[in-house]
């Protein structure tokens, strides 16, 4: 610890002072610079408590069952979500309170402006009686062998297969 006042380090018990109006840890010498300020308060030792409990305990985070890993969200989860509430009758707020989750959040869901979590995705599914996940298809990776490609490099296009969607009539 070092004095506030000169910056040298402080050897023994610091003492506080009033140096113009401002509250200082100071050595010896230069506790007379100021007005003595009472010492500093005694410090409670902690003693370890054997046997406590902590008044809280966190859960661990488990990890994702593997066939979640390997599901995917459907493409028309809002709609399916929308459909299983109205057929069994529940308002957006019910569901929200059932999923424990906030309305915002199953309001933006349903009309799919944001994706659900896996946690409400699971919650959503057991509530409203649905299937929201699907098994990840594996991608299929064509073989194309260099010679059949030519002199111009091999691209992503060459090698992905690409779904495109159906243009929507209007």
């Amino acid at each position: 610890m070092y004095c506030e006042v000169c910056g040298s380090e402080i050897v023994g018990k610091p003492a506080r002072s009033l140096v113009e109006g401002a509250a200082l840890i100071v050595c010896q010498k230069c506790s007379g610079l100021g007005k003595e300020l009472p010492g500093f308060p005694e410090r409670r030792q902690r003693t370890a408590r054997l046997g406590s409990v902590p008044s809280h305990t966190r859960t661990p985070i488990e990890s994702l069952p593997k066939a979640v890993e390997d599901s995917d969200l459907i493409e028309d989860y809002p709609m399916i979500v929308k459909e299983g509430r109205e057929k069994l009758g529940l308002s957006q707020t019910d569901l929200a309170f059932k999923a424990k989750e906030k309305l915002t959040v199953i309001q933006k869901v349903e009309l799919g402006k944001i994706l659900p979590t896996m946690r409400l995705t699971k919650e959503l599914e057991h509530i409203l009686r649905v299937k929201l996940l699907a098994p990840r298809s594996e991608l299929e990776v064509s073989t194309i062998p260099v010679s059949q490609v030519g002199p111009r490099e091999l691209t992503l296009g060459d090698i992905a297969l690409v779904k495109h969607r159906e243009p929507e009539n209007k």
